[in-house]
């Protein structure tokens, strides 16, 4: 399956191309070394592997990071996840904002690029997209939800768990 990233006006960003389910709704898994292609073609990986957390109606995302050396969150503001007709993509719409939290802390990432994109935004979303960003930024400090110390044990396992 993949994980579809679109524009505001619905041209391509982002695919991941080679995504797994979980046990978990709404969560992927993202082998190391798995292709991502860029809306310009350029191919990239990450040398780790990822978990993609989405929560349905939710205007964020989380990407756990599951390095060797430690845990690492990317969380791009988004709008809500939905699946595609043939139910074989997850796609949504990057609001540009992001979120990362590594363990030195948590930062606001480009948010030059969101002020500058926001008038192709529906008014909906700019809102959407500022309260995302305040509330990932909340739980990240606090240790919540998806960045609790339990949610990373459990999800380091899952991986580990996994055939090779």
């Amino acid at each position: 399956m993949k994980l579809c990233s679109l524009r505001a006006d619905g041209r391509p960003h982002r695919t991941w191309t080679n995504v797994e389910a979980t046990d978990e709704p709404w969560s992927f898994y993202i082998p190391a070394g798995s292709p991502v292609v860029e809306a310009d073609g350029r191919v990239w990986s990450s040398p780790y592997p990822v978990v993609a957390h989405f929560f349905a109606g939710c205007f964020y995302q989380v990407f756990r990071l599951l390095k060797a050396s430690g845990e690492e969150y990317y969380c791009n503001v988004i709008t809500p996840p939905v699946w595609d007709a043939s139910h074989t993509a997850v796609v949504f719409h990057d609001l540009d904002l992001d979120v990362y939290v590594a363990p030195d802390g948590v930062r606001v990432l480009d948010e030059e690029e969101f002020a500058a994109q926001q008038a192709n935004y529906p008014a909906e979303w700019v809102t959407e997209a500022r309260r995302a960003a305040a509330e990932l930024v909340r739980m990240a400090n606090a240790g919540e939800g998806v960045f609790s110390k339990a949610a990373a044990r459990r999800w380091r396992a899952w991986v580990e768990a996994r055939p090779s």
